[in-house]
This record gives C-alpha cells, structure tokens and sequence, in this order.
C-alpha cells in the first residue's frame, strides 16, 4: 500500500449525462434554442441528427472537419458563421457532436465567437481567451475524452499542439452510447487505445492523486474487458467503453497525460498515425520504464487488473494494438530508422513529458522509439 499524497485540488465543472438515445432529448438536456452545431459528415448525414435537430428553433450545421484540426480551419467557421455587422447569427449555444477533433473545434469555436481574433494568437499565448458561447459536447467515439476536459488539440504549421483554456470546459457532456453503434472497426481500435493511454498515463502521472488513481483503476478495467467485444461491434460493450472513456477523460482532465502523449504528436503530425494509435505504440516500452520508477504503484495496478506480472501488463497492451489490426512497429508506419532522432527531438518539447515518471531525458525516449522501430 502506497503511503502519503502530496497537496492537490480537485476541479471539473463540467455537467456529465449518460443517457442512450439522448441526442434526441438535447434541446430539454441543454436548454438551447438556437445552435450552432459542428459535427463530422456522416453525423450531419443520419435521420438520428435529423429529429434531433428539429426540435430547435433554428440551427447552422457545419460539418466539413478536418483531422487534428488546423487553426485556418477554426478561423475559417468563424468567418463563416458569424457576421458581427449584422448580426446575421444569433446563437444561445454550440454543439460538438463527433470525435476529438470535432470536439476540440466546437471548443475553440464557441470561445473566439465571443473572444474574436485568429486561434494561433491564443495558441501562441499573445492572447487569452476569457469568455464563450455555451457550450455542450457529444462525443461519437469512446476514446478522446475531449467532452471532459478543458485541453483542445490543434495544427499549426503542422505541427499538433495542445492547449488549455478555462473556456474548454464544457457546460454540458452529453455520452449517448448510441452515437458509438455505427463506429467502424478501426475507429473504435484507435479511440479505445486512446481511452487506454489516458488511464494508465493519468495513473501514473507524477500529478496522480488518490480521486484519479480511483477513476484510472476503473477505466482500465472497463476498457481491458471491453475492448474486443466492442471491436466486434457487440452495442453492451460498446455502452461499456463510452462510459470508460468518459471516466478516463475526467482521470487525466487532472493530471494531464505523459511520455506516451508527447511522443505521439510528433508521430501523428510526421506520418498520418491516428492519434490513439500513436498514443500506443509506446505504451508497452512506457509500462516497463515507469515500472523501474514506480514499482511499488505499478505492482498495485498489476494486481487490481489480476496479472501476473508487469510483462504481461506490456504483453497485454500490445495483443490489443494487435487484435485493432495494427502494427506494433514504427517502421511499418513509413518511420525510417534514421527520423528516431528528430522524432525524440520533437517529442521533447512537449511539457507533458515531465509528468512521467523518472522524466525521460532525450536518450531515453530515443531508446523507446528504438525498442519499437
């Protein structure tokens, strides 16, 4: 048993709501009248969103998202949904309904319409946004947890970087499993694997805490359980991950997320690796390094998960990447052998990585992105 905790705070504010089916009853769960809703194609597409969205008074869909969400393209709704002149919008309310990406865009959306400006000047850190629309979230993937959280991830010259703002708190985060029924194969692969590295990077995390490490435990275990069944599309299992998922976003809206995260970006910006997936693909070579630096925490969770042993915690991790139809190695993703460098480089500067254990130097990630190459 692990003795004594650090000082720390505890803040969320963000309304959670399970409910199947509940996308039909979000005009009475948020309250809004006229919206502005932002949401992947094929959900704009389903007689779902249709009945949905009759039930407001009035509504702008905008549905042309892009993965890992350019800062153009931000600014680029924003010009055309709203004419401050005329006034020619009026919205009480923005939706998100999609993946992260989506998600992160209704938030930095909802927040310039009343901030106004370019979201590279927030990014960048020459502005600061203060205020925005309200703001509800539908997630339609069990993986980012982005409904939960006040972290928004975005391109800018081509390079993904995350942000944090007050005003990426949603108001409300509306979970209808429902919504996850019709995710292909390799979409509920690379969010699940997504889930996963939020839970067991947020039960690590140097900023961990006894309310997280309770909430990661459970994650884990949902997802662990979970995965398979939800890959071949069984909906109870997929009801399962949708509320893993969610539990494991409110885990690491606390602590952040580490080594795993930090190395991903520079991954997914480089060659195109779905973020999960490349959230991933280190986590068995992560599990053994914390292992050396948290022992005594890690052999907890080995329990708790009713393992033999931390290489099979790895193994674990790996037959699931696996079973989502993927690689394991770096090389079958276009990565040459010669690019591990400027990968780690990369993957360095990112902050989060000091919230790993032992903190990785630069020659350690290297050696990781050598294990897996």
């Amino acid at each position: 048993m692990i003795k004594g905790h650090e000082n720390f705070e505890l803040y969320n504010p963000v309304r959670v709501v399970y409910k199947k089916g509940g996308l039909e009853n979000s005009r009475e769960i948020s309250g809004f009248s006229n919206v502005l809703v932002i949401c992947d194609p094929y959900v704009s597409q389903s007689e779902y969103f249709k009945r949905a969205m009759s039930k407001y008074d009035s509504f702008f869909v905008f549905d042309k998202i892009l993965p890992n969400p350019p800062c153009e393209m931000v600014d680029d709704i924003i010009s055309i949904t709203c004419d401050y002149t005329s006034g020619k919008f009026n919205f009480d309310g923005v939706i998100g309904i999609g993946g992260g990406s989506t998600l992160d865009t209704a938030k930095a959306v909802s927040s310039l319409i009343v901030s106004r400006g370019k979201l590279s000047e927030y990014l960048e850190g020459k502005k600061k946004l203060e205020n925005r629309l309200p703001l509800m979230l539908v997630p339609t993937t069990s993986g980012t947890g982005s409904e939960v959280t006040n972290v928004g991830v975005y391109t800018v010259n081509g390079i993904k970087k995350p942000m944090t703002s007050k005003t990426f708190w949603a108001d409300i985060a509306l979970v209808d499993p429902v919504l996850t029924y019709s995710m292909p194969h390799r979409v509920a692969g690379t969010t699940g694997l997504d889930a996963l590295t939020h839970a067991i990077e947020s039960y690590w995390a140097t900023s961990t805490q006894p309310y997280t490490e309770g909430l990661a435990l459970r994650a884990m275990k949902m997802i662990f359980e979970n995965f398979k069944p939800s890959l071949n599309g069984e909906e109870w299992a997929r009801d399962e991950m949708a509320i893993a998922a969610t539990i494991a976003g409110i885990a690491f809206s606390q602590t952040r997320t580490t080594a795993a995260h930090a190395i991903s970006f520079p991954i997914t910006s480089f060659y195109n690796v779905e973020h999960g997936l490349a959230c991933a693909l280190t986590l068995p070579s992560l599990i053994m390094w914390t292992y050396k630096h948290v022992k005594e925490k890690m052999d907890e969770l080995i329990q708790y998960l009713s393992l033999k042993n931390i290489d099979e915690l790895a193994k674990k991790v790996e037959e699931l990447i696996e079973f989502a139809g993927f690689s394991t190695r770096l090389r079958d993703y276009g990565v040459k052998e010669e690019e591990l460098e400027n990968i780690a480089k990369v993957s360095m500067e990112a902050r989060i990585i000091d919230l790993t254990p032992g903190q990785p130097r630069y020659e350690d990630v290297l050696e990781i992105l050598n294990q897996i190459y």
